[in-house]
């Protein structure tokens, strides 16, 4: 069997993800709790932001594009949808480069996640920084943009690899009218609006030229998720 791959990669490469087999947490399931800390280092867990209403959870990273295109219409459902709580896991880098490299201690993470905090400027959820070791994220699958939603009794609801604002539209909105959303999965956004391409310059021209050298496989990989 190959070496399992490090989950602080340097460098990325389509290989770090295999969109068709989901490790995460599924439906049905229940959550697990994480030691996390919020943006100023104090000592966190998830369970602290489930509460008497269903908890949305977003992963997501400075250079990350998908996460980077999809804040503006999540805060928009976040207003539409006051039923339901939000909170963002800050995880590793999905394109680290020489602007940003992937984080070598926990503060380094720390202070990744409130620059993009500060760039990102219309993010207003509780922002949750996994560990250096990515304990949490790998726990829930350890994709780069993933959407998961937990009743408040700890049970998943629904889960996608890759989030979607408009079709989130519709679960949100489901669950909000206290219905059981589809287990289905979002199809995801081509991050190549101007937003998401800016994002990579975040990282750095490594992070650009690797995104780039890798994209062929990528757009693959997104179609093999759609014929599924």
């Amino acid at each position: 069997m190959p070496a399992p791959r490090p989950y602080g990669y340097s460098r990325f490469t389509p290989e770090e993800y295999d969109f068709t087999e989901d490790t995460g947490l599924m439906v049905g399931q229940t959550f697990l709790d994480f030691d996390l800390h919020t943006l100023d280092g104090t000592p966190a867990r998830l369970s602290d932001y489930l509460r008497d209403k269903p908890l949305v959870l977003e992963t997501g990273s400075m250079t990350c594009p998908m996460y980077a295109q999809s804040v503006p219409p999540m805060q928009a459902l976040i207003r539409k949808y006051p039923q339901l709580d939000h909170v963002l896991l800050y995880v590793r880098e999905a394109h680290p480069g020489e602007r940003q490299p992937q984080h070598a201690s926990l503060d380094a993470k720390l202070g990744a996640a409130r620059t993009s905090c500060a760039r990102y400027h219309e993010e207003n959820r509780p922002v949750l920084v996994d560990a250096l070791d990515g304990a949490a994220h790998q726990a829930y699958g350890s994709m780069p943009n993933s959407v998961f939603i937990i009743a408040p009794d700890g049970a998943i609801l629904f889960r996608s690899l890759w989030n979607n604002a408009v079709e989130m539209d519709v679960i949100l909105g489901m669950v909000a009218r206290g219905e059981a959303p589809p287990s289905r999965e979002l199809k995801a956004v081509p991050p190549f609006s101007y937003r998401g391409a800016r994002t990579l310059f975040y990282g750095g021209v490594i992070a650009i030229w690797d995104f780039l050298r890798g994209l062929p496989r990528l757009i693959a990989n997104h179609r093999k998720v759609g014929n599924m």
